[in-house]
């Protein structure tokens, strides 16, 4: 197990924009999870999939999503590479901008801690990115 926190960065949209791409949960893209599929289970709790390389290996992950607007959102990993993973994303409102910080208990049946750590640093600046430019793309 690897307690990570991830602090400092934002995303140059307000949070009514982050919140409104994060309503379009499976309807943008995210190239580095490729087969990325979602399955409303409820208005905030979704089950997804997808594919993505970890550690060099093209891995299927699997697990729950949901959502706490407007504060954060939940990921619980069930299946893969993370599976036992839980983290909590949250948003900070700055204006025009939004502070977002991940914190999270990370396991891994097939890493060990320290290529577990690298691998979940490059996921989520991986998704940070992709997600910044979703929210550049998106029509106010």
């Amino acid at each position: 197990m690897v307690f990570i926190s991830d602090e400092g960065s934002s995303f140059d949209a307000s949070l009514d924009k982050v919140w409104k791409l994060n309503a379009s949960e499976g309807q943008h893209p995210h190239p580095s999870m490729r087969n990325y599929a979602v399955q409303p289970q409820s208005e905030t709790i979704f089950l997804f999939s997808y594919e993505s390389t970890v550690a060099g290996r093209n891995e299927k992950h699997k697990g729950r999503l949901t959502l706490a607007a407007p504060l954060g959102y939940s990921m619980e990993f069930t299946d893969g590479p993370f599976a036992g993973s839980k983290s909590f994303q949250y948003y900070i409102p700055k204006g025009s901008k939004t502070g977002v910080t991940v914190v999270g208990d990370w396991r891994s049946p097939a890493l060990s801690d320290v290529q577990l750590k690298k691998e979940v640093l490059k996921f989520l600046e991986t998704a940070y990115k992709e997600d910044q430019e979703n929210l550049n793309n998106l029509k106010s």
